[in-house]
């Protein structure tokens, strides 16, 4: 029987993680254990490990050393840091076997919810051969998660480096959505496989300085994934996706547009939903398993990791 009330320990800098400890605060069936910048060992008792890297500390992998050493210490853990190319799946399984703990890698990011709702989609819509999805994101001055401010994804400064080296780092959170859309639409093995590719295109005003952000990724012929990143104006949602399906006989095309919620930016909110509400199944579920599925409908095994 679990705990009517679950013990969670926020572990990471910045105010973000400060926003999930305070809506775990805010439910009557979840307590903060501990809320810490660092990622230290947390308290006894403690159910949920939520880990909550900076940008500069995703950019620089150290997910790939916390994450194991967490699980392997006997932590279940729900991470907001994408896991494709920081940490590889047979690691974590091995780690999670040793702590006899539960890994869920929600791929805790804005992006994870239309995937959802583009897969339920999909999955009753038969004959498509080709699905293109386009984000666009209008950051404010403090930006959004994960990133502190919009110069981290290149917005105001000048040259692409820093555009360039932004896209890199967040390739886990998307490569994640492609990877649900293909084995939902293809039913193709290139969702375990084959790594997405990238293309960046920075877009500048007269005297140089980054205006915009345009990023393209691709799984295969039939997946591509396009992000538009620019500043924030008050005339339009500021997370806003479009679906383009197209079969043999047709083209169909779907918007989403996501606004402020309770003064909090859409893509903030929808991060610290996926977390809340991630904390309880991964409490439930058997020691050894790591989750990272992307379903609407139910948390399942992903087979790279049970495997």
């Amino acid at each position: 029987m679990s705990s009517p009330t679950l013990a969670v320990a926020v572990l990471g800098a910045g105010p973000f993680a400060d926003r999930i400890a305070d809506r775990i605060r805010a439910r009557p069936d979840l307590e903060v254990s501990t809320r810490a910048e660092a990622a230290q060992p947390p308290p006894e008792g403690t159910a949920c490990v939520v880990y909550v890297p900076t940008f500069a500390e995703i950019a620089a992998g150290t997910p790939g050393d916390v994450l194991p050493r967490l699980l392997g210490d006997g932590h279940n853990v729900i991470s907001t840091a994408p896991l494709d190319g920081h940490v590889p799946p047979a690691e974590l399984l091995d780690a999670c076997r040793i702590g006899r703990s539960t890994f869920h890698a929600t791929g805790a990011f804005q992006a994870t919810i239309p995937a959802r709702l583009i897969r339920s989609l999909t999955e009753v819509t038969r004959g498509i051969r080709r699905v293109e999805l386009v984000e666009e994101l209008d950051l404010p001055e403090n930006g959004v998660y994960p990133w502190g401010t919009r110069h981290d994804i290149g917005i105001g400064t000048t040259g692409s480096e820093t555009a360039t080296a932004c896209a890199a780092a967040v390739d886990g959170y998307y490569a994640a959505g492609l990877r649900v859309l293909d084995e939902a639409v293809f039913q193709s093995a290139a969702s375990t496989t084959a790594t997405p590719s990238r293309s960046v295109e920075v877009i500048t005003n007269d005297s140089g300085t980054v205006q915009k952000v345009i990023v393209d990724r691709g799984l295969g012929p039939g997946l591509s994934y396009r992000s538009i990143w620019t500043t924030s104006t008050a005339d339009r949602a500021p997370l806003r996706y479009q679906l383009i399906t197209t079969t043999d006989t047709a083209k169909g095309t779907a918007n989403v547009r996501f606004r402020f919620t309770d003064g909090l930016h859409p893509a903030d909110h929808l991060t610290c939903v996926n977390v809340i509400e991630a904390l309880r199944p991964v409490h439930e579920h058997g020691p050894g398993i790591a989750h990272r599925d992307l379903s609407i409908t139910r948390v399942m095994s992903d087979a790279r990791l049970t495997s």
